[in-house]
């Protein structure tokens, strides 16, 4: 993308006020939303404040646009506002999504490239301009967001979900694998929770793993960080999807996470 070009596009842009630059995150969110809510065309406008963003980013190159957590906000926003899109936006749209496809590994966090990348997609229309299966391999270092289910029917993948979980098997991204299988009902729910029991199992084995293999206490603590963070994912997993018959693996979490945080520090 012409960086000059692109970001002439935004030199009108509606930016928040230095106040709200400063008053923390809550006020700078609140901002974005008065913004997209008063505007005449948010679509507009959420490419504007991504290509010239509220606070100065640090951008490797000219034409890198550095995607950060409050501009998926703005998108995620947008989305649910669902505009219509006139063809000269969706044309900049365009892109800048072909920038980000570019230039996802020069972002500081790889994630949420990906991320911004499929929600512009998905809101301004674009799937038609990149191969399908690039763009449904991406969804995998997503999977876990929360709106990464209702990305990947917005982009009609649906008729592809069930080879797009036994992919994320394969990828031990078990969670995510189950994520997905509730959200449109691929699997018995027993068979789900057996497969979050033997990750959790899995984890345990590779935090004792590495803690055998060292008598640092720092590496030791950063192995069982690791797990609990992998538990709690389980935990949150299996609460927003209502699974009923995980009880009894949810207190083995709880008390392996009780484990885990007695042992921290020997």
């Amino acid at each position: 993308m012409d960086g000059q070009s692109s970001r002439a596009f935004g030199s009108t842009s509606l930016q928040l006020d230095t106040s709200e630059k400063t008053d923390g995150v809550e006020s700078l969110y609140n901002g974005i939303l008065a913004n997209l809510q008063e505007s005449s065309d948010p679509s507009k406008l959420v490419l504007e404040m991504i290509l010239n963003p509220i606070f100065p980013l640090c951008q490797k190159g000219d034409n890198v646009v550095i995607i950060v957590d409050y501009q998926i906000y703005l998108l995620e926003q947008l989305m649910r506002i669902s505009p219509d899109i006139e063809p000269c936006v969706r044309k900049e749209a365009l892109k800048l999504a072909f920038d980000l496809k570019a230039n996802m590994k020069e972002n500081t966090e790889f994630f949420l490239a990906v991320l911004g990348f499929l929600m512009l997609l998905s809101i301004y229309k674009l799937l038609d301009s990149f191969d399908e299966d690039e763009v449904l391999e991406l969804f995998a270092f997503v999977a876990l967001h929360k709106i990464a289910v209702e990305l990947f029917e917005s982009l009609g993948f649906a008729n592809r979900v069930s080879d797009f979980v036994k992919h994320l098997i394969n990828r031990k991204q078990i969670v995510a694998a189950v994520r997905f299988s509730c959200a449109y009902d691929l699997d018995d729910e027993d068979q789900l929770v057996d497969m979050l029991r033997e990750h959790v199992q899995n984890a345990k084995l590779i935090c004792e793993s590495f803690c055998k293999k060292t008598n640092s206490i720092e590496i030791k603590d950063k192995a069982r960080d690791q797990e609990i963070a992998s538990l709690g994912t389980v935990l949150q997993c299996i609460s927003e999807n209502r699974l009923e018959s995980a009880d009894l693996l949810h207190k083995e979490i709880d008390h392996r996470i009780l484990v885990l945080k007695s042992h921290k520090g020997n």
